[in-house]
């Protein structure tokens, strides 16, 4: 089985304060459990609030599951804690952050959970690695094993998760078809490949997607 993190929902009353900006009260609404899955690749901030590596379930009111993952990690952007207008955030505690607009209240909640997963490619325990991740819900097939660089590819299912929103999920299969045709490693475009993290970016390490087995 593939991780699985649950997504909450939580409704936050009052007033959410971020860098001297207010934000107005959550909406009142019917919770939303999401589907989406949301990794913390390194410890991280936004502004006052820490978040820690690992797992976190996202609690939305009024926007959709997938609005929320893409906007968490737009935020992992901000670290100076500067949200693009109309939102706000506020630190509930080290690794709980609520996110809401200024002008409607809508928004989501981030709480860890626990560790990423240990041990597989694509999961960084030291430190390293990029901000997020959104899961492709399709297999990436290696027909046989293969290498590209320094990253060795054995023969199997491979998960491809983006490291931002920019880039799609049918954009990186090409890229990883294409790049498999380099074994040498030489990347054309702006492209690398980070073994250790099994990724490949393009200029920042906040555009580009990273591979690991899919389980079963």
């Amino acid at each position: 089985m593939r991780r699985q993190h649950k997504v909450l929902l939580t409704l936050v009353i009052g007033i959410v304060a971020a860098v001297g900006v207010s934000a107005t009260a959550l909406t009142q609404g019917t919770p939303t459990n999401c589907a989406a899955s949301f990794h913390v690749l390194h410890n991280d901030r936004i502004g006052t609030l820490q978040l820690p590596e690992g797992a976190y379930q996202l609690r939305v009111n009024g926007i959709s599951c997938v609005r929320g993952s893409h906007l968490f990690t737009e935020f992992l952007s901000d670290w100076d804690g500067n949200l693009p207008a109309p939102w706000a955030y506020t630190a509930n505690a080290v690794g709980d952050g609520t996110f809401a607009r200024t002008d409607t209240g809508l928004g989501f909640q981030a709480v860890r959970t626990g560790p990423a997963t240990p041990g597989t490619p694509g999961h960084k325990t030291d430190g390293g690695g990029s901000h997020g991740e959104l899961d492709c819900p399709s297999v990436f097939t290696v027909e046989h094993n293969d290498r590209i660089g320094p990253l060795r590819i054995p023969r199997g299912d491979y998960v491809i998760s983006r490291l931002g929103v920019r880039i799609t999920c049918a954009k990186s299969s090409r890229l990883l078809a294409r790049f498999l045709q380099h074994p040498d490693g030489r990347l054309s475009g702006g492209w690398a490949v980070l073994p250790a993290q099994a990724e490949f970016v393009k200029y920042t390490t906040r555009y580009g997607f990273r591979i690991e087995p899919a389980e079963d």
